[in-house]
């Protein structure tokens, strides 16, 4: 169940758990004011495999190729062997 946040005119700011089904809150249970929703950026952890760099390892060089010519910057770029051109 995602959290919500909702802003209350005499409490501040406050987060609820809910059903993403469920109606917004109207009223705050605390103090009876009248809430509104805030839109805020959610927190998200990625969990189980496939999501950390040393997952793709061995495929990210072998896989990777670059279109431009080689200059200095290519000894950093992943696709490139090293040497610069």
């Amino acid at each position: 169940m995602p959290i919500y946040e909702y802003d209350c005119p005499k409490c501040g700011r406050f987060d609820i758990l809910q059903k993403m089904s469920d109606r917004p809150l109207r009223t705050h249970d605390a103090c009876g004011s009248k809430v509104h929703k805030v839109m805020s950026a959610s927190a998200f952890a990625f969990k189980g495999s496939g999501f950390y760099a040393t997952d793709y390892k061995k495929d990210a060089k072998s896989s990777a190729s670059c279109e431009k010519p080689k200059t200095e910057a290519c000894s950093t770029c992943p696709a490139s062997d090293g040497k610069a051109a």
